[in-house]
């Protein structure tokens, strides 16, 4: 192959054939296999002589592997024959193809001895020409591990795009919005640039093929840049950073519209390729800053913007010919988005299992009583609710105590409040490691406690609320050299009846505990509810 540019005026196939036998040289040779000319580069001929040394003619599929192209001319030219003329490209119309797939084409049989091959490409994307010389069934190959590799990406970029979107009408949180926006317009951005978009949804929409790349391009930046916002925190932590990337935003949008009207596609383009890259640099370096500050979640954030960078670096680097042109290389942005929205994902799940770990810690420690460890009533009462509710229906045995610290208020008075409430731990450890495997103990409030004895009748409570007596009758507390001892009074409630609820027992209880106090303090009440009911 060879190629030829050109220089202002569009050639005709007798200029380009009159060119070349006129001056040879005037034709290019390039240093590698496929072609690569940079964005917005114009039109360029590719002129090759193809020879076929039998004496039938073969069939052979000549096709370009980018989906972009504006519009690609096949020309066959054999002499003693009619020149053969196939079109394609993204400003030609699929069912106006010379063959409706998403990629430039021609079907030729060459005829024996030489066939002259003439392209003419035009694209104001970046121009990248791998030609392919191939059979039918060899090409058929190749487009069936195309359709593979991309079914695989874009099922995964859907997937989480559905996935998120689902998350976000769930919990109502944008950052999940924004994640599915930002995977969704790749997808997007992706679909437009090599050709599936135009070949399966729009296939008769020229005008909207040229502008949906550098549109997709901008939604896949604003999408990106608001999930890393939203994620990262950066109205609340950069509050500056912030409004410099709206800002950004916002001017990206007024310069694209004034594109549009302008009908500046190669402007826009450029303007597009150079906010990805802007977009880059922020993400990467709004990943490393979050995780230097901090925010642990902000690893897999950068991790995965650095494996997008890396992807769309090569690509690039590959388009515009700076590297040899390889297929790892071309899809080289396509890998590395998966993986970028596979460790965004592994971000987002790890936010979410923080969330959740602060959430369930901060809803236990509102059940804990923060002085004696002990359940507090919010603690105590759905478990006590829970199990009430099972010994009822089986109806079986169920007993409540109430427990009252005597005279504490004078303690208070005479040692302090500090070393009341030490007093009230040591009593609360007291109580805890005194009560039986399943009873349910909890500070009710101030010195009182309350205690919920399952599968118990009233004789095995008035044990159970005697050795509780005793016990902390025995204790003797040593507050700093002082030897401190305290008494208890406790009223039992025995449930006999289906139709008494909880709250009805501890009120019976509680009428207990007060009896206990009134008949001297530092003894037992007790009393059944279905007396009272």
């Amino acid at each position: 192959m060879a190629y030829l540019v050109e220089q202002g005026e569009t050639l005709s196939v007798d200029d380009v054939q009159s060119l070349v036998r006129a001056n040879p040289v005037a034709l290019t040779h390039p240093e590698t296999c496929v072609l690569t000319n940079g964005i917005n580069s114009g039109a360029i001929w590719l002129v090759a002589n193809v020879f076929n040394p039998t004496d039938d003619p073969i069939l052979r599929r000549v096709s370009v592997g980018t989906g972009w192209l504006e519009r690609v001319d096949f020309f066959l030219i054999t002499e003693g024959q009619l020149p053969q003329h196939f079109v394609s490209g993204d400003r030609i119309a699929l069912g106006h193809r010379s063959i409706a797939k998403r990629i430039p084409s021609a079907d030729y049989p060459f005829p024996p001895g030489e066939t002259r091959l003439l392209l003419r490409v035009e694209t104001a994307d970046p121009m990248v020409v791998p030609l392919y010389f191939s059979s039918i069934a060899v090409s058929h190959n190749r487009e069936q591990s195309e359709a593979i590799f991309y079914s695989f990406v874009y099922g995964v970029m859907f997937a989480l795009s559905a996935y998120n979107l689902m998350l976000f009408a769930g919990f109502r949180k944008r950052r999940y919005l924004f994640y599915s926006l930002y995977t969704g317009s790749f997808v997007a951005v992706a679909a437009s640039y090599n050709g599936i978009g135009m070949a399966l949804l729009w296939p008769d929409a020229v005008g909207w093929q040229q502008w949906a790349p550098p549109l997709f391009m901008l939604c896949f930046v604003s999408a990106g840049l608001a999930f890393a916002t939203s994620f990262l925190k950066t109205r609340r932590h950069r509050p500056r950073l912030h409004r410099t990337i709206q800002t950004i935003g916002v001017a990206y949008f007024a310069l694209f519209g004034a594109f549009f009207a302008l009908d500046e596609q190669g402007l826009a383009l450029q303007l597009a390729f150079l906010v990805v890259q802007v977009f880059t640099v922020l993400m990467l370096y709004m990943g490393v800053s979050s995780w230097m500050a901090g925010n642990q979640s902000a690893r897999y954030f950068m991790l995965g913007t650095l494996a997008s960078v890396i992807g769309a670096s090569v690509t690039a680097l590959t388009v515009n010919g700076m590297i040899t042109y390889s297929q790892l290389g071309y899809y080289a942005v396509d890998i590395g988005m998966v993986v970028d929205a596979m460790l965004l994902m592994l971000a987002l799940a790890d936010l979410a299992r923080k969330n959740k770990v602060a959430r369930v810690t901060a809803e236990r420690t509102a059940q804990i009583d923060l002085l004696t460890g002990l359940n507090n009533r919010r603690g105590f009462l759905p478990a006590a609710e829970s199990l009430w509710s099972l010994i009822t229906r089986n109806d079986s045995n169920m007993c409540v105590a109430m427990i009252d610290i005597d005279h504490f208020k004078s303690i208070n008075d005479q040692y302090g409040h500090a070393a009341g409430d030490r007093i009230l731990k040591k009593i609360a450890d007291e109580l805890d490691k005194s009560r039986r495997k399943g009873d349910l103990l909890a500070r009710w409030g101030g010195e009182e406690f309350t205690l919920l004895l399952p599968e118990t009748d009233e004789a095995e409570a008035l044990k159970v609320a005697e050795r509780f007596r005793h016990n902390i009758e025995q204790l003797v507390v040593n507050d700093c050299g002082r030897m401190i001892r305290c008494t208890i009074s406790v009223g039992v409630a025995s449930r006999h009846a289906q139709h008494v609820t909880l709250e009805h027992a501890i009120s019976k209880a509680d009428e207990e505990l007060y009896q206990a106090k009134i008949q001297g303090r530092n003894q037992i009440s007790t009393g059944r509810t279905s007396d009272a009911a």
